[in-house]
């Protein structure tokens, strides 16, 4: 294993480690609202679910835990009677939004110690980084579900959008 790879674990360990704090609120909670929030409000139990990378089950119990607190709403689907629709309570956008806007600020401790040219430089090889390891569009939701969009400039400037969309545009090459 090399340094820089441990260095990044303990990295990634103290930022998961901060954001939590930061939010107080338990990680899957976190990623479903903003990913509701940002992705999938309305979609269904299952699209939340695979965005979040848990099981049906684990998106089940997700899911009914929201709605307890009253932070989700879940609806018939319209066209599929059988699927449920999840959808943001007032007070579920707001938390959402705290919860985004407590990230960043707790991330953004964690470069304190860099000046502006470290950390251009650093958004250059993190960007590169997320880039190689976003296969697809599934891989970029499953990525994004706690980003704030409007802050890496989706989708001209996310990287992981670009690789989703440059992986796309190449399967495409091969299949025709």
């Amino acid at each position: 294993m090399s340094r820089t790879a441990n260095l990044l674990g303990a990295l990634s360990l103290v930022a998961a480690d901060r954001v939590r704090d930061a939010t107080g609120a338990e990680p899957t909670w976190s990623a479903a609202l903003v990913t509701l929030q940002t992705m999938t409000d309305g979609g269904s139990i299952d699209e939340l679910r695979r965005v979040l990378g848990l099981s049906h089950s684990g998106g089940v119990r997700v899911v009914k835990a929201l709605s307890r607190a009253e932070l989700v709403e879940l609806r018939r689907d319209p066209d599929d009677g059988r699927a449920v629709q999840v959808w943001l309570t007032k007070d579920g956008r707001a938390a959402a939004t705290r919860i985004r806007a407590a990230r960043l600020e707790a991330l953004d401790t964690l470069l304190d110690g860099l000046d502006p040219a470290r950390r251009a430089q650093l958004d250059e090889l993190l960007a590169r980084a997320l880039s190689a390891a976003t296969v697809g569009r599934d891989d970029a939701r499953h990525i994004c579900r706690i980003c704030d969009p409007g802050v890496c400039g989706h989708p001209e400037r996310c990287p992981v959008t670009r690789a989703a969309d440059d992986a796309e545009a190449l399967a495409a090459t091969r299949s025709s």
